[in-house]
């Protein structure tokens, strides 16, 4: 997993990198060595943006949060990004187990 983050008005810290790769660990697991994680932090005024896009193979997804605490901007952008996933794994479970209910139909009928 690679593992990208830039900020803008904003000084990434070992700290901020740190919890979002714990977060990473936690959220995300199983992703592999072929996920591209970029994380783009940015605070305007009092508020923090977090932006998560995932790409990896055949897909990616994108989530933005704005709040008044950095680290909450983060952590609800990444369940959002962990229920995108999620989403996307049931669809392509779901159309797997179709195309393979219609063969057996086939089959016995």
């Amino acid at each position: 997993m690679k593992l990208t983050v830039t900020g803008r008005n904003i000084e990434i810290t070992d700290g901020i990198r740190e919890h979002l790769q714990n977060k990473m660990d936690k959220t995300i697991p199983g992703m592999g060595e072929e996920a591209d994680i970029h994380v783009a932090l940015s605070v305007e005024k009092h508020r923090h943006f977090a932006e998560v896009t995932v790409k990896t193979k055949g897909f990616s997804v994108h989530s933005k949060e704005e709040t008044d605490d950095l680290y909450a901007s983060m952590d609800n952008a990444l369940i959002k990004i962990e229920k995108q996933l999620r989403k996307h794994k049931e669809k392509a479970q779901a159309l797997r187990n179709k195309k393979g209910s219609k063969s057996k139909e086939n089959i016995q009928g």
